[in-house]
């Protein structure tokens, strides 16, 4: 793998929580979605147990790593909303495996954290709500715009604060992009309401797909996941930024594990597991032998993804 290239920063981090404990290393890795050139490394504190990746590209020089082929950019359509139907839907619904569900709250005004090209909010805007996103993907926001949703192009770091406060804030697969979560988290606490919530997804950093592939694992994606959670580091930094955590619980989905097998064996050269996975992870005939892993993972607590709903803390 060559070096990482002159023009792009980097720079060391400690651990959000403010911990003063020793860090150590995880393990190594490079950057299997796009080859881009650079190994890094993620460091986990010893006291909070937050996984880190450092050193790290800075916000400015990070954009590097996400090409415009980069999978969340593109224009595809919500699958839980336009995909599972009839008998695949009602099959999901009876295993559990639907996701990225809401709190039962009053519908309103909700904010989509790393929108791409407003596919999730084309689904929520169905359901009734006042939607809008930030992006930072200039490309895929100005598709969102074109659907006629209120688009931020940046970082929420520098959006500017709503006119309005929001009922929800959702964040699929994001937080782990961010470079200042612990910042991010006080500065959504502004922009909600009293009885709102922050619905978030994020890779588990303590699944099987990580124990057992490391850096070739699915969700390592380095070194665009900046940081890597599992359920007791980030109850940890939702508490240190005000929020406290009322539902967390893993998706039924054996995609990572499944992902990770593919990559692994492209890497080691393993054709004949490669062309094997391949049919597994796409071929409709194999679809019975995933939803039958995707509730075996989910069970089991393995899927690799966490979903959380969360509160602000609010002085009693």
């Amino acid at each position: 793998m060559n070096s990482i290239p002159n023009n792009i920063k980097m720079e060391k981090i400690d651990c959000p929580n403010g911990c003063q404990s020793k860090s150590k290393l995880v393990f190594k890795g490079d950057d299997n979605l796009h080859n881009l050139p650079g190994n890094f490394q993620i460091l986990i504190c010893n006291n909070c147990k937050l996984q880190r990746t450092s050193p790290r590209p800075v916000s400015e020089s990070i954009g590097f790593y996400y090409p415009d082929q980069y999978g969340p950019y593109m224009d595809t359509i919500y699958k839980e909303n336009n995909n599972n139907k009839g008998l695949k839907s009602y099959i999901s619904k009876i295993l559990g495996m639907k996701y990225r569900t809401l709190p039962n709250v009053k519908i309103g005004k909700m904010l989509e954290l790393g929108c791409a090209a407003g596919s999730y909010m084309e689904f929520a805007k169905s359901k009734g709500w006042d939607v809008e996103g930030i992006e930072f993907s200039p490309k895929a926001a100005s598709i969102a715009r074109l659907k006629g949703f209120k688009v931020h192009t940046g970082t929420v770091e520098d959006a500017p604060r709503p006119s309005k406060a929001y009922d929800i804030i959702v964040a699929w697969m994001v937080m782990e992009h961010l470079h200042e979560p612990h910042l991010v988290l006080r500065k959504l606490k502004k922009w909600i309401s009293p009885n709102g919530y922050f619905v978030f997804l994020v890779p588990d950093a303590n699944s099987i797909s990580r124990k057992v592939f490391k850096d070739l694992s699915f969700d390592t994606q380095l070194p665009t996941h900046l940081f890597h959670y599992e359920p007791e580091s980030l109850k940890i930094l939702l508490k240190n930024n005000g929020w406290e955590i009322t539902r967390i619980f893993h998706q039924r989905n054996a995609n990572t594990f499944l992902k990770s097998i593919e990559t692994w064996s492209h890497k080691k050269k393993k054709n004949n597991i490669n062309k094997f996975i391949k049919w597994l992870n796409n071929s409709h005939k194999a679809s019975i032998i995933r939803s039958i892993l995707h509730l075996l993972f989910g069970l089991t607590k393995q899927s690799g993804r966490i979903e959380v709903w969360a509160r602000p803390i609010t002085k009693q």
